[in-house]
């Protein structure tokens, strides 16, 4: 929200897990053009201009009586697992993109973009994903990247083991924690 020439990126990543307050507070900087930052707004009539590092390389920024204002609107990216239903308010302002669960070659391609070694085991390593993730519930990607990568590790689990680490790297993330 910074007064850049042009609009930068925002990208509010797992929204429904966020606090319930975010929705009604980025609609109101939305419609404001601006925030204020509670501490340095009081502080004001002391130090009416205070620089503040910003999240670029070495980066900083002039903010005047608290108060952050944008000359451009960023382009707002908002991802959700559908765990929470968001406010109607903002879903009228939003365009929808639904991206489906990779398949088994979209799958592959992850795995062998970020590592190199490719066997049979890579490929019952992804069924058995799948497998799983339709009868368990869905899983990320991640999850499939991160056993991959500790099936393929020279120091790595024994068979016997690799089928335990797979129960607990493969739990849907909602169900951490309870019994």
């Amino acid at each position: 929200m910074l007064p850049r020439k042009t609009p930068r990126v925002l990208l509010v990543d797992e929204f429904d897990k966020s606090d319930t307050d975010l929705a009604g507070d980025l609609l109101s900087v939305f419609e404001e053009g601006e925030f204020r930052i509670p501490e340095l707004a009081r502080v004001r009539s002391r130090l009416p201009d205070a620089e503040v590092h910003t999240d670029d390389p070495d980066g900083t920024a002039v903010i005047h009586h608290g108060a952050v204002r944008c000359a451009a609107f960023p382009v707002v990216v908002i991802t959700s697992n559908g765990e929470r239903t968001l406010p109607p308010a903002l879903l009228r302002r939003c365009l929808y993109l639904d991206l489906p669960a990779p398949d088994a070659g979209q799958l592959a391609a992850m795995l062998a973009a970020q590592l190199s070694q490719d066997d049979e085991g890579r490929t019952a390593m992804i069924r058995d994903f799948l497998s799983h993730a339709r009868t368990g519930g869905s899983l990320a990607a991640d999850q499939l990247l991160n056993s991959e990568f500790l099936r393929t590790t020279p120091a790595g689990p024994d068979e016997g083991s690799m089928s335990t680490l797979l129960h607990a790297l493969w739990r849907r993330l909602d169900e951490v924690g309870t019994g």
